[in-house]
């Protein structure tokens, strides 16, 4: 995946990432082609392979774009509790359910899960303040494991609990995990 900083192929990033949800809205993930991918908007399949090597990529970089945005949620709002954490979680994600909404429906979940894992440790980081304190790993594989399960099951039970209820859920679950990393 292309990772500069070049506007014009940021833009064509852009521009193929807007064409690939766009066709998902109306057709399986499996059956889109990278030829409808490009047709779509109006780029060649060379500039495609420039800046992705598969469909997936594209996935990955939409799902790093909004990871980075909740980041920066995360450090604007200083939250200070895993209540409010996990309240601004389910929000951001409300914002995005078109995308995860597709991301299910396309069994694709797995790489919506691998992305959260990776940033996870950045979250951490920035609740932490401290980058030396790093997750424990079984931390990490249970938490993310366990929020995108509960994402998922709410999208699919068309939002049964507030996001206030989920919260509260979510904070009681979480707050006994020791984030030292110690045993």
């Amino acid at each position: 995946m292309y990772k500069g900083n070049n506007p014009s192929a940021i833009r064509s990033q852009k521009w193929l990432t807007q064409s690939l949800l766009q066709l998902m809205d109306s057709k399986p993930y499996r059956k889109i082609s990278v030829k409808e991918i490009t047709e779509l908007s109006d780029l060649s399949r060379q500039t495609f392979y420039q800046l992705f090597k598969t469909k997936e990529e594209i996935l990955e970089y939409h799902l790093d774009q909004l990871f980075q945005s909740y980041l920066q949620e995360i450090m604007n709002l200083e939250v200070r509790s895993t209540a409010e954490l996990a309240k601004l979680y389910f929000i951001f994600f409300e914002q995005n359910e078109r995308f995860i909404r597709q991301l299910i429906e396309n069994d694709l979940v797995l790489i919506l899960h691998r992305k959260f894992i990776v940033y996870l440790e950045d979250i951490h980081r920035v609740l932490q303040r401290n980058p030396s304190h790093m997750m424990n790993d079984y931390a990490s594989a249970f938490i993310s494991s366990g929020l995108i399960g509960i994402l998922v099951h709410w999208f699919n039970e068309k939002h049964s609990l507030t996001i206030d209820q989920l919260a509260s859920l979510i904070s009681r679950l979480i707050n006994d995990v020791d984030w030292s990393g110690s045993t």
